[in-house]
């Protein structure tokens, strides 16, 4: 596709339409993507698509629906307890919420790089600090203190606002570092003004959050803590009740800016931690869609059901990584890719995937010319070398007679076997004796991750949809937070800014592509592994999903059920 830049107003690209995707929302979900059909060009005004937008699986699909398939309730799976349900207070429910009950200005998709506006109406850029946008006619759910009043510029300021200032939110370093104001100079206009230009300003990751560009009303803004036991929405769904974190049920917000959306009358989400459940509870009808671990289980369900699942395949964006200390004896670049050497990548890809997956730099391959080439990859971030490595360690002094620790998330056996499997092959190629300890998520994000609590750390990475965000690890501070590993490089750090402050896409791109290949050379201990070729499985009669546009597919109003 053609692009300029993620700024811009004013784009050429193709439209696509999507004819099956995820449905749900949470973790898991961001990285399952499917695939979409080119449909020919058309641009709307300004490069945007009008306010009330959302992704449509077709021109035609509203008007082959009839109303009686417009009532059913969607059943999907819910992996892990909500430690709290206030979206402030951790990345599961600020990332579910932020899809399903909270509207936003605007989105921007992975596959096209255009902002498309949603409670926005008008978005102007009338210089590189200045972004002036006019909000349409949305309103709040109708509940007390708001009882469904309309939503105004001074909610859209305190919701900014006060996601900015919240320190258990996974903001980006834009929330932080290059946000100076936001204003409201009517009831409809909002001034958003920056302390320096960032070329990735409208990403979902900055600006275009999920979670910090959920609007609230103002009253509850300002007493966010009111959210541990209430959700006042201002999206399509409106939060009905949990048990103790799990189990939510929504329901359909009657007073939805998009009149007759959405589609649903409600989400019910049901607590299955294990796999297996969840597969069981799949083939039952108990939920209707399901992430799959592997092609045995795509093959086994298809073997199954047959032409009643629809199957969604691609190249997942979550990178399987591996983070160790960056400080201290760490900081020796040979540690970084001494351990990196030692892992036999295809080896994790056979047992986890039964070989269904790919090499990966630190930006992921779906992203093209902004991910690094095979070769590069092969040379460099992939390569097993356990002589090499052995060599290279030996010649840091890395302290081996010490045991180190390495956590990852439980419940769910997939992070447990990742770290296995580390473990496993730093014992025996390098001699490096760790302990493996499984925490809860919420504890795993904010005392080990963001706590820098660990030495070696594993998770699969979010499936960002810009390339940027993979490499935001490399900066002196995340997020307003230091480096999570303790990794100082001003080298880094500055090609980080650079890139972030660099308009043409040509070179910008190119930066980021550089960044990873600088990254391997000066030790940064964030070590991509492999990333999954991502399956997931939807009962047939789940219509209008949307696939190929990252999680932008996630805001369809337009799902529906067309059982028998």
């Amino acid at each position: 596709m053609e692009r300029t830049n993620y700024w811009s107003r004013t784009i050429s690209r193709r439209r696509l339409m999507a004819v099956s995707g995820t449905a749900g929302a949470g973790l898991a979900a961001l990285a399952l993507t499917g695939c979409g059909d080119d449909d020919d060009s058309d641009d709307s005004p300004g490069g945007e698509t009008p306010a009330g937008g959302s992704p449509q699986p077709s021109a035609s699909a509203e008007a082959q629906v009839p109303d009686s398939k417009k009532n059913g309730t969607l059943l999907s799976r819910q992996g892990a307890a909500f430690a709290s349900i206030n979206p402030y207070k951790g990345l599961d429910s600020g990332l579910l919420w932020g899809f399903t009950i909270f509207d936003h200005l605007f989105y921007t998709p992975y596959d096209t790089g255009v902002r498309e506006l949603f409670l926005a109406s008008k978005i102007e850029t009338p210089d590189p600090l200045t972004i002036n946008a006019t909000i349409g006619e949305g309103f709040f759910h109708n509940k007390a203190p708001v009882n469904g009043r309309a939503i105004k510029a001074t909610d859209v300021k305190a919701s900014l606002e006060s996601a900015s200032k919240q320190t258990r939110i996974s903001n980006s370093s834009w929330w932080t570092t290059i946000l100076s104001s936001v204003a409201a100079t009517d009831d409809k206009n909002i001034t958003v003004k920056l302390k320096a230009p960032d070329a990735w300003t409208f990403t979902s990751t900055n600006f275009g959050s999920p979670i910090a560009g959920s609007i609230i009303p103002e009253e509850i803004a300002l007493d966010p803590d009111r959210m541990d036991t209430a959700l006042i929405g201002s999206g399509r769904y409106e939060f009905v009740s949990h048990e103790n974190g799990t189990n939510f049920q929504l329901k359909r917000a009657e007073n939805w800016r998009i009149k007759g959306e959405p589609w649903l009358a409600g989400i019910n989400y049901k607590l299955i931690q294990e796999q297996a459940l969840a597969l069981t509870a799949f083939s039952a009808e108990e939920i209707y869609s399901v992430a799959l671990s592997n092609k045995l289980e795509r093959d086994q369900l298809v073997q199954q059901h047959g032409k009643d699942v629809d199957i969604d395949t691609d190249v997942s964006r979550s990178v399987w990584t591996v983070v160790h200390r960056g400080d201290g004896q760490w900081a020796n670049p040979k540690v970084m890719q001494a351990i990196s050497r030692a892992l036999d990548r295809q080896e994790f890809i056979d047992l986890m995937n039964f070989g269904d997956g790919e090499l990966s730099g630190p930006v992921p391959p779906p992203f093209g010319s902004q991910a690094l080439t095979e070769a590069e990859i092969t040379g460099t971030w992939g390569k097993t070398d356990i002589a090499e490595a052995k060599a290279l360690l030996s010649s840091t002094g890395f302290d081996t007679s010490k045991e180190y620790i390495l956590k990852f998330i439980t419940p769910g056996e997939r992070g447990a076997q990742f770290a296995q499997i580390v473990q496993q092959q730093l014992k025996q190629n390098l001699g490096i004796n760790i302990k493996l300890v499984g925490e809860d998520f919420g504890n795993w994000l904010a005392q080990s991750l963001y706590g820098s609590g660990f030495d070696f750390i594993t998770f699969p990475s979010l499936a960002y949809d810009d390339p940027s965000s993979y490499v935001g690890a490399y900066g002196k501070t995340i997020g307003g937070r230091p480096n999570w590993a303790g990794f100082v490089n001003e080298e880094l750090d500055a090609a980080i800014l650079e890139q972030k402050a660099t308009f043409n896409d040509e070179a910008r791109n190119k930066l980021v592509h550089d960044i990873q290949l600088k990254a391997w050379e000066l030790g940064a201990p964030y070590i991509p592994v492999f990333v999954a070729i991502s399956n997931s499985a939807t009962w047939g009669f789940v219509k209008g999903r949307v696939t190929g546009r990252g999680s932008y597919g996630l805001f369809n109003g337009r799902v529906y059920l067309d059982q028998a």
